[in-house]
């Protein structure tokens, strides 16, 4: 840029919207008085109906499987999830939802639903259909076949 101030990162940009979509979706939850789960609640919006492995879960947050293994105690406690055997690999454990889980992540998609209304409001609602379109593409950059 001609003025010196250096053009922003995509990166840096990424992570700052991210921070946007987890504080907003947080305070959506938090006016529905669900409760408060912290690092648990990423953890929990990716843990699918038929369950999923702990380290398929550290792999996809990119955090330890320690950190995975503390949130997902965290969440056993709550009565939100239960461990079973993964049934490929018993040895491994997987993350399966209680009925209580199901609700906290209705709860938690709900939210997700009112602040993606909120941010096509903002962003206008051609300008959000990119971002969406866009996202996916960034998305499937990776996957075998795309």
């Amino acid at each position: 840029m001609l003025d010196g101030t250096p053009k922003p990162r995509l990166g840096a940009m990424l992570d700052v919207a991210s921070a946007a979509w987890r504080s907003d979706v947080r305070a959506a939850l938090d006016k529905r008085r669900a409760p408060a789960l912290g690092a648990g609640a990423d953890l929990l919006a990716q843990i699918t109906l038929a369950g999923i492995s702990q380290s398929l879960l550290a792999e996809r947050l990119g955090l330890s499987k320690q950190a995975v293994q503390q949130s997902l105690d965290q969440l056993v406690r709550l009565g939100l999830v239960r461990r079973a055997p993964d049934p490929v690999d018993k040895r491994a454990k997987y993350a399966v939802l209680t009925e209580t889980g199901l609700l906290a992540l209705e709860a938690r998609r709900d939210a997700e639903r009112e602040v993606e209304r909120a941010w096509q409001e903002r962003l206008g609602k051609k300008a959000f259909g990119r971002l969406r379109k866009t996202l996916r593409k960034v998305d499937s950059i990776d996957q075998p076949g795309e």
